[in-house]
């Protein structure tokens, strides 16, 4: 990392001898691929550029550290900082996560004009005079290509120590040479707040968890880590590094987990089969939830499977080419106000089959006029208000039976909509709406 603490670059004006910089350990300069997610971090192909762990100077604890980066675009030679309009600058922001306390960063969309060095300016005044700032410049991008997700994402085991496993991308621009597991907080989200001239703030979930580097693309998360009754987004992230090992490309595949404690399951119900995900790159703004698959090797007539979709105000379920045809659906979750409406399709629409059906009663579709199962569904009925997280792999358990033996490697879609947004419901609905709407400034 290459410092400098007193010197003059353009805005840089006052003497060192009477001020002192802040401190601050490494910088970071990625391309950042993010599936959708509920934490709040931007979708997309982005830049983050920033530095870790920013101090003021031991002589003024407590003290606010004003920073911003600049970029001199390809192909522009840029003269003074303060007065050249060629240079780009971004505001600096600073989020004290538990795993990475005190970081400031910034992003944007990727742009290849600007994969160059950022150079980072740290101050203990709002004048960046010299004595007062640390300079830092970011490493490069270069030609690096984005990352692609993984092709799915498993999670087995519902307590507090699950396996997480994916598949890896067919292809990739260049090599994967790290994989790693993060866990967030979205129950206790930070605080992040500008560090700029303008002052701004929002939320993002808490990253509180990162796994060593994996050998395999399957990992069980450790005791001690999570606890029920909270929500969590877990990550799976490909990495291409530099030759220092530092991340120069990452892709974040993002699903939610809360983890069911089974004392609070229906009796009978255990062994719940968790979907696999494909994860969401970016959408057009549409809250369409994200489509999970399922690949349970035994169902059948006799018994009962029950399984965790993600739902917001309902779910559709679809059979795979082969699989019997649904016979019965039994809500075990009992959200809102614990009646749900049974959706079936004739051919054309979908028609209104069964308009209470409560929590833990059944309703069989070959005994209400479908005598050979159906191949889908839907669920309705559940109230927004209910705050079912349509990213959470464990937040609503449902039990289906089929008309024969076979297997299920069927698909649920959650149906989401665009609600007016309660104090307790901000976190979700800022990832889910207006995130996916295209919202790319923040990581």
């Amino acid at each position: 990392m290459k410092a400098f603490a007193c010197t003059s670059l353009g805005l840089l004006t006052a003497a060192c001898a009477l001020a002192a910089p802040p401190t601050a350990e490494t910088s970071f300069h990625i391309r950042q691929a993010n599936s959708a997610n509920s934490g709040n971090f931007a979708t997309g192909d982005i830049a983050v550029v920033g530095i870790l762990n920013v101090q003021p100077p031991v002589g003024n604890p407590g003290g606010y550290v004003y920073g911003f980066v600049a970029n001199c675009p390809t192909g522009l030679t840029c003269e003074s900082l303060a007065t050249d309009p060629d240079w780009r600058k971004l505001g600096l922001y600073e989020r004290d996560w538990t795993y990475y306390p005190h970081q400031y960063f910034a992003s944007t969309p990727y742009d290849p004009a600007l994969t160059g060095s950022w150079r980072l300016l740290l101050s203990t005044a709002s004048t960046y005079s010299a004595g007062n700032t640390l300079i830092v410049q970011t490493p490069t991008l270069g030609n690096v290509g984005m990352m692609p997700f993984v092709q799915s994402m498993t999670v087995s085991g519902s307590g507090l120590t699950p396996t997480v496993s994916w598949t890896l991308p067919a292809s990739t621009p260049d090599g994967i040479d790290q994989m790693r597991i993060r866990v967030q907080d979205n129950s206790h989200p930070v605080t992040v707040e500008s560090r700029g001239s303008v002052q701004r703030s929002f939320q993002q979930s808490d990253l509180i968890w990162q796994s060593p580097v994996i050998a395999s693309p399957d990992y069980t998360l450790p005791t001690g880590l999570l606890n029920y009754g909270t929500s969590y987004s877990i990550s799976i992230d490909l990495i291409h590094t530099r030759a220092d090992g530092s991340p120069v490309s990452r892709s974040s595949s993002y699903f939610d987990f809360t983890p069911i404690n089974p004392s609070t399951l229906p009796a009978g119900v255990s062994n719940i089969a968790l979907p696999t995900l494909a994860p969401v790159a970016t959408t057009s703004g549409a809250l369409a939830g994200p489509v999970y698959g399922f690949n349970i090797g035994h169902v059948g007539p006799n018994d009962i499977t029950f399984i965790d979709p993600v739902v917001a105000t309902g779910f559709s379920y679809a059979t795979g080419a082969g699989d019997p045809n649904f016979k019965s659906v039994q809500v075990a979750s009992n959200v809102g106000d614990g009646l749900y409406e049974v959706w079936t399709w004739n051919g054309g629409v979908w028609q209104q089959s069964a308009s209470a059906l409560a929590a833990g009663a059944s309703f069989d579709f070959t005994a209400h006029g479908f005598a050979a199962g159906v191949s889908r569904f839907q669920i309705r009925g559940i109230e927004a208000s209910a705050q079912v997280n349509a990213f959470d792999v464990t937040g609503f358990v449902t039990g289906l039976s089929f008309v024969a033996d076979g297997s299920f490697t069927g698909t649920m879609q959650a149906i989401t909509v665009a609600v007016p947004e309660p104090a307790t419901y901000g976190l979700w609905l800022a990832g889910l709406g207006a995130l996916l709407a295209g919202r790319r400034r923040r990581t």
